[in-house]
């Protein structure tokens, strides 16, 4: 065999080792949608950690790399996310609400889907945590395995009790029927097998159902048990193993053939005589609060779903009280729902019927009874005259002994506010002299200082600040706002005590009372004082701030305080980029180009903030074509939250270029230099010249400018220049009158280089020569400048050399052809 063919076969072996793993291990990734039961471990109490546990959720096989978590704080209806790791550390936030758990599948892992569910309230210690953590959100329930079937026939003695709940997905009942030949699978709930576990049997064919029914109220003990029933619900069994409803729990009906009942009932502590449950809350005072309320203001009624499917209770708000909320309740469920007047309702006696209703429409009631009565007042009335009050009876015995006894009776009946103005005119005449003095001033001043202590007492005090409000401070905020002092008075007719202070939350503090004790009437007042703590986030607090003495209830002080968010503080104005511009633009904000902000930095990041542009004291001259450099100046207006304490210069500077126009240089600016036409010219004088162009001094050069550059010149004969300087020196040999002309070619730069455009232009000037003394020479120019002659130049200044290389390089290739071709033939 050769050597390439075993090579092969070595790889193709090595490649299908390769592969084993995949095709070996491939079917244990588990895939599919989540479902089954999953459930939260741990304590529901503040400081302990909760962990995500899908024992029982499928597809079997699952792990964390499967899906994602996500736990929220559910606050109501309104859920915050608080972690995406598979565990949670309950916090302090969480004290009172519930924490929801949902497990997503990854799609890219070949899991989709979702399962959520809910803890139950979080209290604050392990020991007030409930055994079990977990529980349904509402209007959910556990899903059921998603391998198991729901057709299955369940036997008589697994008749679901009163109370268990009926899936949407659940086979109507002839479905049932027809299927009772496939397959059953019942599994109990149970961790751990029980002995009653052993018991539970599917019934053979032609087995009397009803028989297997009664027996499976005396065989199911177990506490808890939960039988599985194929649909997304589960069967709690009583311990008795029976219905509590014995009217249903023993019906010799299959499951899918009863129907499905809606009842429920309510208890209370009190009842009346048609049997409605009845709360009686008693007398309480007007202006009550819960915070200074006892344990009476808050009752229970406890509600049970008597039937046997899922009951769901609307939300209700009565007008005097304050209700739970009930949410879903399952079958043979009950819930102990709270019940407390509400703070504000008006003096009165109240009976109310609360009626609780479901989406099924069930309605149960209860009646809750309340009065409301008046805070006491001080009803003394110092103007109240003895004269028109009746007389009491501690009146008329003072009266009657200093009256003779013949007098007596007549006096004792008309002793009334109205025979009062008589009994004078009556018992003066028939007494001694001595009678009436006695009477008269005896009985005005002993009737008042007897009926006033009979007075209610009627204790009562009053503020001189009704509500505080403090003055903002920003987030961040070292000092707390200067402590404001409330006065407290006696406004009552009996001495107070126990004076004391408190207030709803740690966000402010108050100070102790300057006295635990205030006499009535006496001018004097108890003070304390109430202030924001320190180091407060942003947001506003109001609290109350009660005061309360051993004869009085509650007194209640609103006390606010705001703090905002921290400003943005500056720390430094950023610069402004050149700018580069064309002459001519308009000399404004616009034209220049200036921007509209400037960068600012700040503690808070990086802003923008306005620029408002000096440009006129700018030194910019829009009708200059001359390049012109200088800067505009301008002030940046901080943005709102943004402030300066350091004071920080808000002057910008932005430095503006701009560069020339085109300039185009005018004919008639050219001219000849060095002879005149009034010179003192001889034929032995040497006459020099020079032509200057006009935008032959321009520098730097822009595409568009014009010049007109010195081309040739003639007298007699014409004469070229090759380039600067453009000057020449002649002698002329004859006298006589002569004319010298220069011509300029006007030239246009393109951006690269000057280009003839065509014209040209022309200056002369006229001279005469005189014969020098003993000279006799014919004119003749210099023979080395005005007798030389040079080509005249085109202005073409583009270059051959690429050309000529590329007239080389084509020559060489058709040589090289030629010589292939030869040798080849």
């Amino acid at each position: 065999m050769r050597p390439r063919k075993i090579i092969a076969m070595i790889m193709t072996f090595l490649m299908m080792l390769s592969l084993l793993p995949s095709l070996v291990f491939a079917a244990a990734a588990p895939e599919g949608e989540l479902g089954g039961q999953l459930k939260i471990k741990g304590t529901a109490a503040v400081g302990s950690e909760l962990s995500a546990d899908y024992e029982k959720v499928t597809p079997e096989g699952l792990t964390d790399d499967y899906v994602t978590f996500s736990w929220s704080r559910k606050v109501g209806d309104q859920l915050t996310e608080v972690g995406t790791e598979k565990t949670y550390k309950l916090v302090d936030e969480d004290l009172g609400n519930k924490i929801e758990l949902k497990i997503t599948g990854k799609a890219e892992m070949g899991i989709t889907g979702e399962l959520k569910v809910n803890t139950v309230e979080i209290v604050a210690t392990p020991e007030e945590a409930p055994e079990e953590t977990t529980e349904l959100p509402e209007g959910e329930q556990e899903a059921a395995p998603a391998e198991e079937t729901p057709t299955q026939e369940i036997a008589a003695e697994d008749t679901p009790a009163e109370g268990s709940q009926t899936d949407e997905n659940t086979q109507p009942a002839q479905d049932v029927a027809e299927d009772t030949q496939t397959e059953e699978v019942i599994d109990i709930g149970a961790d751990e097998p029980t002995d009653s576990s052993a018991d539970v049997m599917q019934p053979a064919d032609g087995q009397d159902t009803e028989n297997s029914a009664d027996n499976s109220q005396s065989e199911i003990t177990t506490d808890d048990s939960v039988i599985n029933i194929g649909t997304e619900g589960y069967l709690e069994v009583p311990e008795n193993g029976q219905a509590e409803d014995a009217n249903q729990g023993a019906s010799a009906e299959s499951p899918a053939q009863q129907e499905p009942v809606y009842t429920a009932e309510i208890v209370a502590e009190n009842t009346a005589e048609d049997g409605t449950a009845v709360l009686d809350f008693g007398t309480v005072n007007a202006g009550f609060t819960q915070e200074n309320a006892n344990s009476s203001m808050t009752k229970n009624v406890t509600v049970k779903n008597t039937g046997n499917s899922t009951l769901n209770f609307k939300e209700i708000s009565p007008e005097h009280f304050m209700v739970k909320d009930l949410g879903s309740l399952a079958a043979g469920e009950s819930v102990d729902a709270w019940v407390m007047p509400r703070e504000g309702t008006a003096v009165g006696e109240y009976s109310d019927t609360i009626t609780y209703e479901t989406e099924e429409g069930v309605k149960v009631s209860f009646i809750a009874k309340l009065t409301i009565a008046e805070q006491k007042q001080d009803d003394t009335n110092t103007d109240q005259q003895p004269a028109e009050k009746p007389a009491t009876p501690e009146t008329t015995p003072e009266v009657t002994p200093e009256i003779t006894p013949e007098v007596t009776p007549e006096v004792t009946p008309e002793v009334t506010p109205e025979v009062t103005p008589e009994v004078t005119p009556e018992v003066t005449p028939e007494t001694t002299p001595e009678v009436t003095p006695e009477v008269t001033p005896e009985v005005t001043p002993e009737v008042t200082p007897e009926v006033t202590p009979e007075i209610t007492p009627a204790p009562s005090f009053t503020t001189d600040i009704s509500e505080v409000k403090f003055d903002s401070k920003e987030a961040g905020y070292k000092e707390a706002p200067a402590a404001v002092t409330i006065n407290v008075s006696n406004t009552g007719n009996v001495k107070l005590t126990g004076i004391a202070v408190s207030v709803s939350g740690n966000e402010f503090t108050v100070s102790a009372p300057s006295a635990s004790e205030l006499e009535a009437n006496a001018n004097q007042s108890v003070s304390f004082t109430v202030a924001p703590a320190v180091g407060l986030a942003a947001g506003t607090y109001t609290q109350t701030v009660s005061i309360k003495t051993d004869q009085t209830d509650y007194l209640n002080i609103p006390v606010s305080f705001t703090v905002t968010e921290a400003a943005a503080k500056l720390t430094a104005v950023g610069k402004v980029s050149d700018i580069s511009l064309a002459n001519g633009v308009e000399k404004s904000a616009a034209g220049l180009q200036l921007p509209s902000t400037v960068k600012i930095t700040t503690n808070k990041g990086d802003m923008n903030a306005s620029v408002k542009w000096d440009v006129k004291g700018s030194a910019y001259n829009q009708n200059s074509t001359e390049a012109q450099k200088f800067s505009v100046k301008g002030t940046a207006a901080l943005p709102d939250g943004v402030t300066n304490p350091d004071n920080l210069s808000l002057v910008v500077s932005v430095n503006v270029t701009v560069s020339r126009g085109p300039i185009v240089s005018d004919a008639g600016n050219n001219s000849i230099t060095g002879i005149s036409s009034d010179g003192n010219y001889t034929t032995e004088t040497k006459i020099t010249f020079t032509a200057v162009g006009a935008g032959m001094d321009i520098e730097n050069p822009i595409k568009g400018d014009v010049r007109y550059q010195p081309l040739n010149w003639e007298v007699l004969e014409a004469r070229s220049w090759d380039g600067a300087p453009y000057s020449a020196t002649f002698r002329m040999g004859k006298n006589g009158n002569y004319t010298l002309t220069v011509t300029y070619n006007q030239q246009q730069f393109d951006g690269s280089n000057w280009v003839n455009t065509g014209t040209q232009d022309t200056k002369q000037v006229n001279f005469t020569v005189n014969a020098a003394p003993n000279q006799t020479l014919t004119p003749a120019a210099d023979k080395t400048d005005a007798n030389q002659k040079n080509a005249v130049k085109t202005g073409d200044n583009t270059p051959i050399l690429p050309f000529v290389i590329i007239l080389i390089v084509a020559i060489v290739l058709i040589a090289g052809i030629l010589v292939y071709r030869n040798k080849k033939k």
